[in-house]
């Protein structure tokens, strides 16, 4: 899905919930469930029953996955509901099947940033303005890039059908070998190091690291390393007290003229017109 409609929040649900009274039962959701307890416990009702109940807790369902929230009797619970018509790729293939989940634990100043990113939402949700769809895109992100590095720390477990046991799965071993790629290139980039340095360093051959980076992220390895190039290169023109010969070479440039070329290109602005 491309386009403004990619980030659109079809649901919002933020305050108390009296799930125990009012339990929601299990259905099969359109969207891209974002829910979190911030206060009080919650569980999700599964295929095969009610969860554990859990405090200060994030979950992610994908659509279709047939669920419902449940809670104690009586006790009230402070919820912060997400729902989106699609999430980023590399959270999306975190979650094979239909019956995968995810959750997190999440601290007292996770909770009051939900309550933040919901506050944001309210606003345009009740009155829709320009600004609406880059506030989506923001939450989205943001909850996407949480979830995502969680997983990939091991913090954020799978649920029913999730993270396999036994071993690292294959779409696990080739996220973990593009991640490897990448740092690689991260720590060695001034060196300006080619495909054949970049594949040997992590233990393949160029084609399959190829594969690999199409196949996680959807793109090629130079658009991948040239976007970490550029963004290396912002961060260190953000300093007044580095000169832009300096920025070249450490992002492996070659030379100033080289690294002005390239910066021109791709940001249609040369780097001395970049810093003003």
């Amino acid at each position: 899905m491309r386009g403004t409609l990619a980030y659109m929040l079809t649901y919002l649900g933020t305050g108390l919930r009296w799930y125990g009274e009012r339990p929601v039962r299990p259905i099969q959701r359109k969207a891209w469930e974002f829910q979190a307890v911030v206060e009080g416990e919650i569980a999700p009702i599964l295929a095969d029953g009610p969860d554990t109940l859990r405090r200060r807790t994030l979950w992610l369902f994908p659509p279709s996955h047939l669920h419902g929230w449940t809670a104690a009797p009586g006790a009230a619970a402070e919820v912060v509901v997400f729902q989106f018509l699609t999430v980023p790729e590399p959270l999306r293939r975190l979650l094979r099947s239909p019956g995968d989940h995810m959750r997190l634990g999440i601290d007292a100043s996770r909770c009051r940033r939900l309550r933040d990113l919901a506050r944001a939402a309210r606003r345009y949700w009740e009155r829709p303005a320009a600004g609406m769809m880059l506030c989506h895109e923001h939450i989205l992100l943001e909850l996407s890039v949480l979830l995502f590095e969680s997983a990939q720390a091991g913090a954020a477990d799978g649920g029913a059908g999730g993270a396999e046991a036994g071993g690292m799965t294959r779409e696990d071993e080739a996220s973990k070998k593009v991640n490897q790629a990448m740092a690689w290139f991260s720590e060695n980039m001034s060196q300006n190091p080619g495909m054949e340095e970049l594949a040997s360093a992590v233990n393949m051959s160029t084609a399959h690291l190829r594969r690999l980076f199409h196949h996680v992220l959807k793109a090629s390895p130079k658009q991948m390393l040239d976007q970490m190039r550029f963004q290396r290169a912002e961060q260190l023109m953000a300093e007044p007290g580095v000169k832009l010969s300096a920025v070249g070479e450490a992002c492996g440039f070659g030379s100033p003229s080289a690294f002005s070329r390239a910066f021109k290109a791709k940001f249609g602005v040369s780097p001395d017109q970049w810093r003003g």
